[in-house]
């Protein structure tokens, strides 16, 4: 690996944590709940899912919660309030307060927050993500089914077959695991006994739609979803986790025709000028001993534009601190001062890559000796221009270094 000072996965995480602590909800801490939806959500990298965690209350803690600085009395069993028999997790988007209010025939937002929701199923080509469907409970705006959290961003309000009662919409969320974030939109009307109908599935987040970032009530009952054509943090689920620059929006209207919600018109066809794929592979670094005791050999980078947008880039390959880059190609340069613990940087730099295009560049290596390798060598490629490269599963390449006499 990197060294974790530079290493755009230790960034990764260090930027996942800050945001992990912020969704925890500890049980039974209803003000803890409370204060962390409402820290802000900005955060510039795509990051991925948090894993539901059940925290543990011991007596002492459960004594400071509730003011007794002498804690329990000996061998007298102590209670811990729990809200739910589930973990808690804060999905961004919810609010810090559910509104209780709702038009004629709507549904507050606070009691459909805390219902049994009949959901829709997934888009078929998430279809093996474990994202729940049919009934599912809810509390507090959000719930984990089967270690898969789910929660609601938000509810507003059309009058879909314009009888003077407002049908209630809400996006859904599934996060599936770290960098995937499902989303849909779904319609729901009260039903007896308190309970809530299902009405059905407006949009789901597939194919070039990817994010769901809002819904409004459109003109002559049409219900109207905004959708993002890159995958801003949380696909949207949070607006204000979304960089404006990167993002295509547009929003499509919906009709319901007494069974289904049929699109009107169609979504137009945009190219994002900031984000493509840049992918990464690499050869193995065979160095082989010379007449001076030296090693030389050479590997290959080869970056792949697989978007349509055309991006400046930068490789940055990993190696032991000690070698040389002969007769460096242009823009390649070796920067040893990001590094340390054995190790030192080979950085390219790329002019821009037209989408659907391959660029290669081969590096040659001069090492005085034979080294231990104490760490996994790697090559990285990274976008000049920021958060514009959003599929990082194909931006490393692991690197390996062979010395031979």
């Amino acid at each position: 690996m990197t060294n974790l000072q530079h290493d755009p996965l230790a960034a990764a995480f260090d930027e996942f944590r800050g945001q992990a602590a912020a969704l925890v909800k500890p049980a039974g801490a209803d003000r803890t709940r409370e204060s962390v939806r409402t820290r802000r959500r900005n955060r510039r990298v795509v990051i991925g899912a948090l894993a539901a965690l059940a925290v543990a209350i011991p007596p002492t803690a459960e004594a400071a919660l509730s003011g007794d600085p002498h804690g329990p009395v000996t061998g007298t069993p102590v209670i811990v309030p729990q809200v739910s028999a589930m973990p808690y997790y804060v999905g961004p988007g919810q609010s810090t307060h559910p509104s209780t209010e709702a038009p004629e025939g709507g549904i507050s937002e606070a009691a459909l927050y805390s219902a049994e929701l009949d959901l829709p199923g997934w888009p078929a080509e998430k279809s093996n993500a474990r994202c729940a469907s049919g009934p599912v409970r809810f509390q507090d705006g959000d719930t984990v089914v089967d270690d898969v959290n789910l929660w609601i961003a938000g509810v507003s309000y059309a009058d879909i077959d314009r009888d003077g009662r407002a049908e209630t919409f809400a996006r859904i969320f599934c996060t599936i695991e770290p960098h995937d974030v499902m989303s849909q939109v779904v319609a729901f009307a009260p039903a007896t006994g308190g309970k809530v109908r299902t009405i059905g599935a407006v949009l789901g987040q597939t194919g070039d739609i990817v994010a769901i970032c809002g819904v409004r009530a459109g003109a002559n009952g049409a219900v109207q979803i905004e959708i993002a054509d890159f995958p801003v943090p949380w696909r949207c689920a949070d607006p204000s986790s979304a960089d404006e620059r990167y993002v295509t929006r547009q929003w499509l209207t919906f009709a319901w025709n007494g069974s289904a919600f049929v699109q009107r018109g169609t979504a137009a066809d945009t190219t994002n000028p900031y984000a493509t794929d840049l992918e990464l592979t690499s050869t193995d670094l065979v160095l082989t001993r010379r007449a001076n005791g030296h090693y030389v050999g050479s590997m290959t980078l080869t970056v792949r534009n697989t978007g349509s947008s055309a991006i400046a880039y930068k490789t940055q390959t990993v190696i032991s601190d000690g070698m040389r880059l002969v007769d460096p190609p242009q823009g390649c340069a070796l920067d040893p001062s990001w590094t340390g613990g054995g190790m030192e940087d080979i950085f390219c730099t790329g002019a821009k890559l037209a989408g659907g295009a391959t660029r290669k560049v081969t590096l040659k290596v001069d090492s005085p000796r034979r080294y231990r390798i104490g760490f996994v060598p790697d090559t990285n490629v990274l976008p000049l221009d920021g958060y514009n490269d959003p599929n990082g599963a194909n931006d490393r390449a692991e690197l390996t270094i062979e010395f031979r006499d």
